[in-house]
C-alpha cells in the first residue's frame, strides 16, 4: 500500500462543477476565444466601413454577418459546453471521488458511481461496467493547483484537471494541497479567489 500523507472522499456539487470548470475556462479556453472574438470584430467593423464606401456591395454584407455570426459563437461556445458539463453531470447522480496524497504524486479515482444502464447476460446475471483505474497525476513541471473559495482546481498540463472541494477537509489537509503546488517546482502559486 502506498504511504499517502491523506485520504480524501467526496463528491461534486453542481455548484462547485461550475465555478470549478468556469476557472479551467479562464485559465485556458477563455483567452483565445476572446482573441478570435476580437479578430472577427475588427473584421466585421473593416467591411461596415467598406460597406458605407459602396452600398451596392452585397458581398460586404454578407462577410458582415459572417463575421458577426464567428464572434458570437465563440462567444456562446465555452458558456454552451459549461452548461452541458454541469447537467451531464446531474444527470449522472452524484459520484463520489476519493483524492490520495502522497510526496510526489496524487492518485483521484471513482470510488463508486450511480446505477449505470446495466447490461442483462442470457444468464441472467447483471452486468455493470467496472470503476476505472485511478489516475496518478505527478507534481512535476506539468502539475499545478489553483486554489478559489470552495475548490480546488488540480492541472496537468492543458488536458487533465480535476476539481476537488474544500468541503470536510482539515487545516491540516488543506495545507497538504497548497503545498503541492508549492512543491511542484512548476512555478505556478496557488490562487485565493
Amino acid at each position: 500500500m502506498d504511504n499517502y500523507r491523506f485520504e480524501k472522499e467526496y463528491t461534486i456539487p453542481a455548484d462547485t462543477l461550475r465555478e470549478g470548470y468556469r476557472a479551467f475556462q479562464k485559465k485556458y479556453v477563455l483567452k483565445k476565444s476572446y482573441i478570435f472574438m476580437a479578430l472577427f470584430l475588427v473584421l466585421a467593423a473593416d467591411f461596415i466601413h467598406a460597406a458605407f464606401k459602396s452600398p451596392d456591395n452585397y458581398l460586404c454584407y454578407l462577410l458582415i454577418a459572417l463575421c458577426l455570426a464567428f464572434a458570437f459563437r465563440e462567444w456562446y461556445n465555452p458558456r454552451r459546453t459549461r452548461r452541458s458539463i454541469v447537467e451531464t453531470a446531474a444527470a449522472m447522480g452524484d459520484p463520489v471521488y476519493r483524492i490520495s496524497v502522497a510526496d510526489g504524486y496524487a492518485d483521484i479515482s471513482t470510488v463508486s458511481s450511480p446505477p449505470a444502464v446495466e447490461a442483462v447476460t442470457a444468464e441472467g446475471e447483471v452486468e455493470s461496467e467496472p470503476l476505472p483505474e485511478p489516475t496518478r497525476i505527478p507534481f512535476d513541471s506539468e502539475y499545478s493547483i489553483d486554489e478559489h473559495g470552495d475548490f480546488f482546481n488540480i492541472y496537468y498540463g492543458r488536458s487533465i484537471f480535476f476539481i476537488v472541494p474544500k468541503s470536510g477537509m482539515t487545516e491540516g489537509e488543506l495545507e497538504i494541497m497548497r503545498s503541492t503546488g508549492r512543491a511542484s517546482g512548476s512555478g505556478e502559486k496557488t490562487e485565493n479567489n
